[in-house]
């Protein structure tokens, strides 16, 4: 199956593995989303992470008002960042 996400421009396209060919996990790379607020951040961090693990709370960082990772219950590990500090 293919799955194909358009976004202002650009687009986002995904597939699964070959028959046959044995699935291994999803390892070695975070999905990243960015939101004007904290308050949207920790909204989205909360619904996508429900049922999954959380591997770095959301909290304020250096470079955000919030940020935070999981795992969410499909194995896809996210990091969600919400009102990015003037750097």
């Amino acid at each position: 199956m293919h799955a194909r996400l358009t976004f202002d421009g650009g687009m986002l396209m995904a597939s699964d593995t070959m028959a046959g060919q044995a699935y291994e996990g999803m390892k070695n790379f975070s999905l990243s989303l960015m939101y004007p607020t904290a308050a949207e951040g920790k909204r989205i961090f909360d619904a996508l992470g429900q049922g999954g693990k959380v591997t770095m709370p959301f909290d304020k960082t250096f470079w955000a008002e919030g940020f935070g990772m999981f795992v969410d219950r499909f194995g896809t590990p996210w990091m969600v960042n919400g009102g990015m500090t003037p750097m």
